[in-house]
């Protein structure tokens, strides 16, 4: 977004810190009064002459002589901390466009890429840092006593995989699929099920690592995968909608389960990814199989219906709240059969792209009629798909089961857990009545302590980093949404109470 006197502004709601590139040569141009830290990303020879009516001690220069993009991160990862709950607004000067403009084209490039990064992250913790940790909660038991066994690494090697997103291509390639599902290893993300169930095709592997997407949204009616690989921050529903040998976690990075690992629950051998479709990539390549070819795997909307972003079976409802605007602006990706291709996935392909890159070359193939480029694949069109390769020989339900974690580990880990949780429950009056008496500030004042128990933190997982900005002044919301804080907080000690 542009602003008379700049070549580019990003305010960000809130906010009173920002970042700005360029010389700032005309007086009050930009206006930055009333920001008390600006993070200055300008040549050595504009450093010397700093914007003018900024509060003391608020410039901090970053010349561009000094940088390169490792630097640029950390000094933006420094500075975005100054404000646990508003980023930097981001302002460019016509400076930028005059002199040194690839060096700040760079820095601009960094910086806005990871500041999207940020308010994503922020967004989706203040949005479901409740549901996840409640699902965390509700998970470990199953988390602890049914992993990921180690005896999966390299187990399937040689045998070709088959690994389905939920992209609009689906649709064509599933069917192309079905003839030869028999000659490999199904893995599907848990939104595809449906799709291949369709085509009539049943997964061999089904990979669900999202809190929102239910098993009641995905499994095809009457069918389940023969392995599902499940997360600790999904839908605890997956545990009794499967049977319970077909269930297995993968490691999580979740707080709770960091803080388990280090009190004597050792993760699953096997992590999860960012999200269901790159898990199941992933797990192609630790069970050993090879080749591996990607079905669904679009990362882009449909080139004919740019509102549309999975296959026709996927059920509605898993992508309600992330509808796309089919005249929104889109970033652009390399494409397939195209030179470029619209993706509202951008971030999730180059994740994708960055993985794939590392790999032996030969060992992906990508089957698509179109959709966005995937570096160090072989393109092959759903037409064309026909691997080699004889009828399954092992079936693999000699997969070993999942296996537990120590029982004494866990025992004496929930013990802790719940004996904070017990101890936390006792202040619950006193935390409503100062809310009841004195307000928000009055509740932050009394919550503070409580937070600062590290086990206690570590407890509450996504919750803690939901809340703890909340608590840092100058207090935000109304005497009802700390009302709402307070009532999860207190759902959050009586599922810790129940871990058995």
């Amino acid at each position: 977004m542009s602003t008379p006197g700049l070549a580019y502004s990003q305010p960000y709601p809130g906010s009173a810190t920002c970042v700005l590139l360029g010389r700032a040569e005309t007086p009050g141009d930009p206006d930055l009064r009333g920001h008390r830290a600006i993070l200055w990303f300008v040549d050595g020879e504009g450093a010397v002459h700093p914007p003018s009516e900024l509060l003391p001690g608020a410039l901090l220069p970053a010349p561009l002589e000094h940088l390169d993009s490792s630097r640029v991160i950390s000094l933006l990862e420094q500075f975005v901390a100054r404000d646990a709950r508003h980023l930097p607004s981001v302002f460019v000067t016509n400076d930028a466009l005059a002199r040194h403009t690839e060096a700040y084209q760079s820095v601009l490039t960094s910086v806005c890429s990871r500041l999207e990064d940020h308010h994503r992250i922020r967004t989706a913790r203040q949005r479901f840092g409740f549901q996840w940790q409640r699902n965390v909660l509700a998970n470990l038991p199953a988390y602890c006593r049914r992993r990921l066994p180690a005896a999966w690494r390299g187990a399937l090697r040689g045998r070709a995989a088959f690994v389905c997103g939920s992209g609009p291509s689906l649709d064509r390639s599933a069917p192309a699929l079905a003839p030869f599902s028999r000659h490999g290893i199904v893995i599907a993300s848990d939104s595809a099920l449906r799709t291949l169930a369709h085509a009539g095709i049943t997964a061999d592997f089904a990979v669900t690592i999202d809190a929102t997407k239910s098993p009641d949204k995905c499994l095809p009616v009457g069918q389940h995968p023969r392995h599902v690989v499940a997360s600790a921050v999904g839908d605890p529903a997956w545990v009794k909608a499967v049977p319970a040998g077909s269930l297995a976690f993968a490691a999580s990075r979740q707080i709770t389960t960091v803080w388990l690992g280090e009190n004597g629950v050792s993760a699953p051998d096997f992590s999860e990814a960012e999200n269901s479709g790159a898990t199941a990539i992933e797990l192609a390549r630790h069970l050993g199989c090879s080749p591996i070819y990607l079905f669904g795997f679009d990362l882009a909307v449909d080139a004919d219906d740019r509102s549309r972003s999975h296959s026709a079976d996927t059920e509605p409802t898993l992508y309600a709240g992330a509808t796309i605007d089919p005249n929104r602006h889109l970033p652009e990706l390399p494409g397939n059969y195209t030179p470029s291709v619209p993706s509202h996935l951008s971030r999730g392909w180059r994740s994708i792209d960055t993985r794939l890159a590392g790999w032996p070359a030969g060992l992906v193939f990508n089957v698509t009629d179109r959709g966005a480029w995937l570096t160090n694949t072989t393109l092959l069109h759903p037409d064309n798909f026909a691997p080699s390769g004889d009828e399954a020989d092992a079936p693999i339900e000699l997969l070993a089961p999942p296996e537990p974690a120590p029982a004494a580990a866990v025992d004496l880990a929930f013990r802790r857990i719940r004996a904070v949780a017990e101890r936390s429950v006792l202040a619950l009056p006193a935390l409503r009545a100062a809310l009841e008496k004195g307000g928000p500030p009055a509740l932050a004042t009394e919550f503070r302590p409580h937070l600062a128990d590290h086990t206690l933190g570590r407890v509450l997982g996504s919750f803690s980093l939901k809340i703890m900005p909340q608590l840092m002044p100058p207090l935000e919301g109304d005497t009802l949404f700390w009302q709402g804080l307070l009532d999860e907080y207190a759902a959050l000690l009586e599922a810790a109470q129940r871990l058995q």
